[in-house]
């Protein structure tokens, strides 16, 4: 063998051993919506008219740039399944809690929540309800994690495949109220190009906040008071999030004991509990901090985090709001759809009276499964 055929043959080993190591690396990383683990829901987490009710763990982001896993819920209908099977509606919950007892799959939906997904597997849906990252499984939720909770709601989908795909049709929706609303937006202006293998229908969100970035970047010891129900426990609960999964941040060195103590106490209780508490002390929002959270780095995690996107929707888009709601107050959807609008996005938008934050899927769930009729056909 000549000098150049040694040198062509070293170049052939070499490429084939890059090759298999390529190979090797890319089935060792994980597949975001491959199944983890699978089991039987608590008979007190079921909902009426599930033939089928599942925990489920799947593998899909844990922040915005981090892999990790997340639990999460499966019911399908009673029934035998149509043609193609089940179409499926993601549903991402509101507000519960950090503690990982408070997860849905572990201690049920509130009813508020419940009877939608009840109403949805009567009208033949199965229904996947993620948990979001850290919520039920390690670490803390990372509350708000915009980027995360919408891949949290579309990885759920990809694993509901996995276990069921013999009776789930491809087609499916995204639906979510309040953290679930803006999860919601994050999942449907992802879910075509993060499950392109899936037929991705359309979004609806119920109450879900936007242009939070302008506002928690002002948190600091001079925060006015906005009569704004429970901000005190969103904010410990972005705080806690971002002190468990982005240590890096030292978002404690921005609170005062008092701060640091109420961050801690936040991730050991759901919502409910949390906030009688918060309210039944009248704990301030600006106690909680001793320096102004006002710095160009965290404004622009909180960007990165908490930035509702305004275009690049794919699918249709339905948005509900109350004009009762005080959880959310209707000038930040006014403002979303202004900006919506201005980048000429196309949305359906119902705005309902009278009806709290809690009750606003259910005062809207007649208009939204026509919505999901429509888009699903």
């Amino acid at each position: 063998m000549g000098c150049s055929s040694r040198v062509g043959a070293a170049l052939v080993v070499v490429c084939t051993a890059l090759s298999l190591n390529a190979t090797v690396a890319r089935a060792e990383e994980p597949i975001a919506g491959s199944v983890v683990s699978h089991m039987p829901l608590a008979a007190a987490t079921l909902p009426i008219g599930a033939a089928v009710s599942e925990q489920i763990v799947y593998r899909t982001l844990r922040t915005a740039d981090r892999q990790g896993i997340s639990s999460g819920s499966i019911f399908l209908p009673e029934g035998a399944p149509p043609t193609g099977g089940w179409p499926v509606i993601s549903y991402a919950h509101g507000t519960v809690g950090s503690a990982d007892r408070c997860a849905p799959s572990v201690a049920g939906f509130y009813e508020t929540e419940r009877r939608p997904i009840e109403r949805w597997l009567a009208e033949g849906y199965a229904v996947v309800a993620t948990d979001y990252s850290g919520l039920g499984t390690e670490g803390a939720l990372a509350y708000l994690d915009g980027p995360a909770a919408g891949a949290n709601a579309i990885d759920i989908v990809r694993a509901a495949h996995e276990v069921y795909g013999d009776v789930l049709d491809e087609r499916w929706m995204v639906a979510g109220l309040s953290e679930g609303g803006h999860a919601a937006y994050f999942a449907g202006h992802e879910a075509s190009s993060r499950a392109p293998e899936l037929d991705f229908r359309g979004t609806v969100v119920v109450a879900g906040p936007t242009h939070l970035e302008g506002l928690f970047p002002l948190g600091g010891p001079l925060f006015p008071e906005l009569g704004i129900p429970g901000l005190v426990v969103y904010v410990l609960y972005l705080l806690g999030g971002i002190d468990d999964q982005r240590p890096e941040e030292s978002v404690r060195q921005y609170l005062s004991p008092l701060g640091i103590s109420w961050m801690e106490k936040a991730a050991t209780q759901c919502a409910v509990d949390i906030g009688k508490t918060v309210a039944s002390e009248r704990v301030p929002l600006g106690a909680l901090f001793s320096q102004s959270l006002w710095t160009p780095h965290i404004y622009e995690l909180m960007r990165e985090m908490l930035q509702v996107p305004v275009d690049g929707y794919d699918r249709p888009l339905r948005i509900v709001q109350s004009t009762a709601d005080t959880t959310l107050p209707i000038p930040f959807t006014w403002a979303q759809l202004v900006d919506l609008r201005s980048r000429g996005t196309q949305f359906e938008y119902q705005e309902i009276q009278g009806v709290p934050h809690s009750q606003s899927v259910i005062a809207s769930m007649d208009q939204t499964v026509e919505f999901t009729q429509r888009v699903m056909r």
